[in-house]
């Protein structure tokens, strides 16, 4: 599945007010000439776009200034601009821990982390990208802030999680991402996705009708006429095999009420999974199945055939060969002519 991505503002802005150093809620002090000197280079330097000058000018104001945050801050912007990543965030954190209310470097910090996870996250190093994003999801909400970078988070970890196959914690974090007020209206494309994995999540760890809560959500946000993504048919899927678990379960405790009933409601979602080709051998094998609960075995058989087609080097293989025979016996039998009495 594609990654919605709903990316921040810009939140990385230069705080200069010309050579005057201003901090929010600190207490204000006049900066030496040394310092309102270097201040007025490193102003100029980032105009003309020198920014490694720019780099060494701010450097040489925080060993005269160590405690200046508002520095701290545009060096770790323009470290951020050069790629230097660690440095960055470190110069953020710095800043916030002269500051803690300082707002501009908790803004650039959170976006620096954000962009770091994600970066991480595409180049599959799950563990780091999380490292990232965990740190971000630990810190304050800034009021001006898109908060939709927070959602981006959460799913981002739920995907992360979802790789390292850390499921539980995976099902949490597409659970905040779906949560956050008003995504279904700003972002709905990462209001799906998060369903679409909460549904995943429900499926691989076994909890079929729980699953199938998020899938049928899923489901409804595409009403007829709309445009449906490529993950709509899978949702389908995933819904026709909750249903054919949870009916295999009930047959194993012996409960054999109502079967016909229940593989109708399945053949569906099966069926469109089958016509538009899903390549799921599952989605073949429970079609079958289905058919042979309802006494169709002609279609019984037909669907066991174009699964040996299909999937010949399926480790079921010889299983579902020997299985056909069988089928068709059923399809011979149920084809006689009954007796009359």
């Amino acid at each position: 599945m594609k990654k919605k991505i709903a990316a921040a503002g810009a939140f990385l802005l230069l705080v200069f007010a010309f050579s005057v150093f201003t901090v929010p809620a600190a207490e204000e002090k006049k900066p030496s000439k040394k310092v309102s000197k270097l201040m007025t280079k490193a102003q100029k330097a980032i105009q003309e776009k020198q920014t490694d000058q720019a780099i060494d000018l701010l450097r040489q104001v925080i060993s005269l200034e160590p405690g200046n945050a508002m520095v701290r801050h545009n060096l770790g912007v323009l470290l951020h601009e050069k790629g230097q990543t660690d440095e960055a965030i470190g110069s953020f954190e710095e800043a916030l821990r002269l500051q803690p209310d300082y707002q501009n470097p908790l803004m650039a910090l959170r976006q620096a982390l954000f962009e770091a996870g994600k970066g991480a996250s595409g180049n599959k190093d799950y563990e780091k990208a999380n490292s990232f994003l965990l740190k971000l999801d630990g810190l304050p909400s800034p009021a001006a802030e898109n908060h939709g970078l927070l959602a981006s988070a959460h799913y981002l970890l739920g995907f992360n999680l979802f790789n390292l196959k850390q499921y539980t914690k995976a099902s949490e974090y597409f659970g905040k991402c779906q949560a956050s007020e008003g995504l279904d209206k700003e972002n709905p494309d990462l209001y799906a996705n998060s369903t679409y994995f909460l549904g995943m999540m429900g499926y691989i760890q076994g909890q079929y009708a729980v699953s199938n809560e998020h899938f049928q959500k899923y489901i409804d946000l595409f009403p007829e006429g709309s445009a449906r993504p490529e993950f709509f048919i899978h949702a389908n899927y995933f819904l026709g095999a909750n249903l054919f678990r949870i009916l295999e379960a009930r047959l194993a405790k012996g409960d054999v009420s109502k079967i016909t009933e229940s593989a109708a409601e399945i053949l569906p979602y099966l069926k469109m999974a089958v016509e538009n080709k899903l390549p799921s051998e599952d989605a073949y094998v429970m079609l079958g199945n289905c058919y042979v609960y309802l006494k169709e075995y002609d279609k019984a058989v037909r669907t066991y055939k174009q699964l040996i087609e299909l999937f010949p080097q399926s480790q079921q293989l010889k299983n579902y060969q020997a299985f056909l025979p069988e089928l068709e016996k059923m399809l011979q039998q149920a084809q006689k002519p009954k007796k009359k009495r």
